[in-house]
């Protein structure tokens, strides 16, 4: 007993002699803590790395004097003398340090926060005058995301729409359709390469070349007024302050292609001109030669590896005058999807009950796409003195996409002729942009910046190919389906193209009244000129004599045009149009603080809309050119209340428009089976009040609590639907319905416990909108009727719940970075249906990723090599979209509920990417 008394006498002894050393390392000038930055004691052991947390630990520290030193890169090292006594417990020891500084003859830059940080993007949405969430490009590195797409799925309140392939294209904010969003890169608007609509493919944006990606929420009056659900503002890496290089390698595949080959085509020999462009007359007649088949011509690859590769170089020379940066990313993609379709037919029918949906075929379709994506990003800027600076951005981004669609045939087929089909498109997406701006101190209080914007957006789809084959199934003498020839259906080739060109200037005054006031005002001017291309043939497969023709290969295909006319191009076709735009704006803006707590920022903005077009209608159609114009005033008032000096409450509101689409303005007829598709002339652009209100707490480094609502007020939502033109014609189009609302609540959280965190967000939208539907039926007689109704139902695209949650784990002493991440969309309406109760709905989809990244020789918290690895789908979890209507289909695979008819089902599977990164 005596000796295990002294043991606990020794032990505790050595308990007491060891102490444990705890503090934060901020920025000096900010006060924010240096995620990253490490302490050291002199000639020992023991030493720790800031966490995410923002604070350091190092315990079993003996008693005893040492130099206690810390350091971050790009800051000054920092050092002092320390006594640890004898007493047990916890001694604090907090640093602050001071940025590198480079003292120049003309002009002085100081070091500044890493713009691309956690920290850095959380200050930013604290600083700003209005509602905005922002993700920075350390963020975005790590997570499993490619394109800017992709990343928008992790923003609040923000849900994306999906391509064939799976991929993110569009984004829908706070429940508002694409539509009612736009794109900037570095503040200024960018046209958008569709061929209909004016907002922008995110999926042509690769990731790695941003600086931070910020979707704001409210408008301010220096920002364009035409986005009601928000903007997405693209901030691209700047020129840094020393040299900066960086580059990343990696490759992988989809796990899709592991259980049916990848069927792609090759390019080379496509006609980017139809026949008759390169005669330049629509009165010649095509011959069948002029029609490559190189599109048509598949080859299988298993297992197709993708690459990816981005590059980018930046310096300050000239005595730190002159900065650039010069980025480059080159992605070559393969994905695909197997999908189960269900085709309706295009009426439903009266029986038994009102627009019962009729279903005419069940197929698989087989997607193969190659995907190659090109991104450079130029930044320059140069300092003449500290009063002026000129900067010259320059920007371009190229998506080619390949497209292989198989549909397999009819699966409710047993006995009889089965159809299969194949599909090639090949389209080019392109953006270009260049912007000169200046910023000047004019005096003391009066500045001005300003930029001269020249931009370009491009599509061409120059093979839209695609045939059909057609066998018959019958029965053997035991009942068994035998497989008979093939035989080859009608050929067609499509050409589309278009150009949306912009020329804008901006410029904008800020006169400082005050220390705590200013007043700014400014205005913009845009030309915009689009023009739109659309060329289609139909060559006959069947031989003279009229007998079918068995196919063996595309090549060996005898093609026609029968009749003769058909291989003369339809000079009349409402898709060929130009269009021109021009917008006029000006606004003036004040911005007050009061007792450092109350920040007003308000104003109004004056915008002037002048469109016309040109279409290639008959001259005798009405409204073969058109001309509109309108202008709208729109206010908007911002209020910000600090409560501390981590607590803002935010309120805001602003009025917002969304003009429609240069395509749903021309009324060129498309005859379906059932009724007609038409532009309209008539339709008038969208207004909305918004209002907002948030309460924020960024407690420390990259935490953060945001809660908030908002509310919108929609007049004139643009929504398709029937218009009685006459007693004979009805025609399906764009049209006003009255007024909409649109609210909801978003929650965001970060929370870090030093190598731990998780972070997320969730949203709940409700929108609600009346429209015309119509409804076939019978009378009292029996007849069939047809009426017209109206449907309150969610605006499409609106989920009512959103969420993303991520489990987070960053290592700063070894390197070691990963993240878990999950993300949520619930169900909404996929595609608005002309009649009553037959929309198609998504059903709401989860999706899980993983990725991590080990860096390598660390040195003074920073490090060059590093290792990472995206994992994508992790489950495997489809897209469903359903009908909401009893299912007579239940003995089909995949038919599983009898309360709603599964009409598609998208399987991706998972994809893998393994790389390296350097970065010094």
């Amino acid at each position: 007993m005596k000796y295990t008394l002294y043991l606990f006498l020794l032990l505790g002894s050595f308990t007491v002699q060891a102490a444990t050393l705890k503090g934060t390392i901020t920025d000096a000038r900010t006060g924010e803590p240096l995620i990253g930055a490490t302490v050291m004691l002199a000639n020992t052991k023991f030493g720790g790395t800031v966490g995410l947390d923002g604070n350091y630990v190092i315990k079993g520290v003996p008693a005893g004097t040492y130099t206690f030193t810390a350091q971050y890169i790009s800051y000054q090292k920092t050092q002092k003398v320390i006594v640890v006594g004898n007493e047990l417990g916890v001694v604090i020891h907090n640093f602050a340090l001071a940025e590198s500084s480079h003292d120049l003859t003309e002009v002085i830059i100081t070091g500044h926060a890493d713009r691309e940080s956690d920290v850095s993007t959380r200050k930013t949405e604290q600083q700003a005058d209005n509602v905005l969430n922002i993700i920075g490009a350390k963020a975005i590195s790590l997570l499993p995301d490619i394109t800017v797409a992709n990343v928008l799925q992790r923003v609040s309140g923000v849900s994306i729409v999906r391509n064939s392939t799976g991929d993110g294209q569009f984004a829908v904010i706070r429940g508002m359709e694409r539509r009612y969003n736009y794109t900037l890169v570095n503040g200024i608007k960018i046209p958008s390469p569709d061929n209909k609509n004016r907002y922008v493919p995110m999926d042509i944006f690769p990731a790695d070349l941003l600086e931070r990606l910020e979707v704001v929420k409210a408008l301010t009056p220096n920002m364009e007024g035409d986005a009601i659900g928000g903007s997405m503002n693209m901030i691209m890496r700047s020129a840094p302050d020393y040299l900066v290089l960086s580059a990343t390698a990696s490759g992988g595949y989809s796990q899709l292609f592991s259980s049916q080959p990848f069927s792609g085509f090759s390019a080379k020999g496509i006609n980017f001109k139809s026949p008759s462009e390169v005669s330049g007359s629509n009165t010649t007649y095509a011959q069948p030669e002029e029609f490559s088949r190189q599109s048509l011509n598949y080859k299988n690859v298993s297992l197709p590896v993708n690459g990816l590769f981005s590059l980018s170089v930046g310096n300050r020379i000239f005595n730190h005058k002159l900065g650039f940066l010069l980025g480059g990313s080159y992605q070559h993609t393969y994905r695909g999807s197997t999908t189960k379709f269900v085709g309706l037919n295009g009426q439903p029918s009266p029986d038994p009950k009102p627009n019962t949906p009729i279903f005419n075929s069940v197929d698989t379709r087989l997607n193969s796409n190659e995907l190659a994506r090109t991104g450079l990003n130029l930044k320059l800027d140069y300092a003449f003195n500290a009063n002026n600076k000129l900067s010259l951005y320059g920007l371009y981004m190229n998506l080619d996409d390949k497209q292989h669609r198989t549909i397999l045939g009819d699966q409710l087929t047993a006995f009889g002729d089965v159809s299969t089909s194949e599909r090639s498109v090949f389209r080019r997406q392109n953006v270009y942009n260049g912007t000169l701006q200046g910023d000047h101190n004019l005096t003391d209080k009066l500045k001005l910046n300003w930029s001269a914007v020249y931009s370009q957006a491009k599509s061409q789809t120059p093979s839209w190919g695609s045939f059909g084959l057609t066998y018959r199934v019958e029965p053997d003498i035991n009942g068994n389906p035998v497989r008979g020839a093939e035989y080859i259906n009608s050929v067609s080739y499509i050409w589309t193209h278009n150009s949306d060109r912009d020329l804008a200037g901006y410029v904008n005054f800020i006169y400082t009244l005050a220390p705590n006031a200013e007043v700014s005002a400014g205005g913009l001017y845009r030309d915009k000129d689009r023009a739109n291309f659309y060329n289609d043939y139909s060559l006959a497969t069947v031989l003279t004599g009229g007998d079918r023709q068995v196919y063996t290969n595309i090549n060996n295909a005898i093609l026609s045009f029968r009749p003769i006319s058909t291989a003369l191009s339809d000079s009349a076709n409402g898709n060929n149009y130009t269009a021109k735009e021009q917008i006029a704006a000006g606004y003036i803006q004040g911005k007050v603080t009061l007792a450092d707590r109350w920040q007003f920022v308000g104003g109004v903005r004056v915008e002037n809309t002048n469109q016309t077009y040109l279409s290639a209608l008959p001259i005798t159609s009405a409204g073969k050119t058109g001309t509109i114009q309108y202008m709208d005033i729109l206010p908007s008032l911002h209020l910000k209340y600090m409560l501390s000096a981590r607590e803002n409450v935010r309120f805001s509101y602003f009025r917002g428009i969304s003009r429609p689409g240069f395509f749903e303005l021309v009324p060129a007829n498309f005859p379906g089976d059932f009724y007609t598709e038409s532009g309209n002339p008539y339709v008038k652009h969208t207004v909305a009040d918004n209002v907002d209100l948030r309460y924020e707490f960024f407690s420390r480094g990259s935490e953060q609590l945001l809660i908030g609502g908002f509310y919108k007020n929609i007049q004139n939502p643009i929504e398709y639907g029937f218009n009685v033109v006459s007693n004979v014609n009805t025609v399906y189009q764009p049209l006003n319905f009255g007024t909409a609302t649109n609210f909801g609540a978003e929650l965001v959280f970060a929370k870090f416990f030093n190598n731990w965190g998780v972070s997320g967000n969730y949203t709940f939208t409700k929108s609600s909108i009346t429209t015309t539907k119509r409804i076939y039926s019978r009378d009292a007689s029996g007849s069939i009727i047809s009426t017209e109704g109206t449907q309150t139902r969610p605006l499409q695209g609106q989920s009512d719940h959103i969420a993303n949650l991520s489990l987070i784990y960053k290592n700063q002493k070894t390197g070691f970075d990963a993240q878990l991440a999950w993300v949520y969309t619930g169900k909404r309406i996929n595609i608005v249906s002309p009649f009553l109760g037959l929309d198609y709905w998504q059903r709401g989809t989860s999706q899980v990723d993983f990725s991590a990244e080990k860096r390598f020789g660390l040195k003074q918290g920073a490090s060059r090599f590093s290792i990472f690895v995206k994992l994508q789908n992790l489950l495997n979890n489809p897209i469903i979209v359903e009908i909401l209507q009893p299912n007579s289909l239940t003995n089909l695979p995949d038919q599983t509920r009898t309360d709603r008819i599964l009409v598609q089902k998208d399987v991706f599977q998972q994809s893998y990417i393994l790389g390296f990164r350097y970065k010094r």
